[in-house]
């Protein structure tokens, strides 16, 4: 009866913890959560157009994201400029973008983050 009492608790315990790690989400993979944030404006600059972000949250490299004008993948130095104002490697509010090659026109430029294919903002603007 002793052995058998003992066995009973130890398997209650293991339930228990096995039931709060699922409660708790240690079993996720955390890391592939979207990033929250926006962008809070579009500025015609006569290199192209500046657009500014908000706060996103978890602070995010800005390398973590795919830029999209129009639908189409920007590579970073060809089709948009990075101004990183903190210098903190994350993605802060103020930081923008220079979407520069723009034809005449409406426009969307759209930020998507590559780990699980989710928009997390778009702004329309016309050029």
């Amino acid at each position: 009866p002793v052995i058998a009492t003992i066995l009973m608790v130890a398997i209650t315990v293991v339930l228990a913890a096995v039931l709060y790690v699922m409660v708790m989400g240690f079993g996720s993979d955390g890391g592939n959560e979207t990033p929250t944030g926006s962008f809070t404006m579009a500025d015609k600059v006569t290199t192209g157009e500046k657009i500014t972000f908000g706060q996103i949250t978890p602070a995010t490299n800005i390398t973590e994201f795919r830029i999209l004008l129009d639908d189409v993948a920007l590579v970073s130095g060809t089709g948009y400029n990075y101004t990183d104002l903190a210098g903190d490697d994350a993605i802060s509010a103020g930081d923008y973008i220079i979407v520069t090659g723009l034809d005449e026109g409406p426009h969307t430029v759209q930020l998507l983050f590559i780990a699980t294919g989710d928009l997390v903002d778009d702004i329309n603007f016309n050029y």
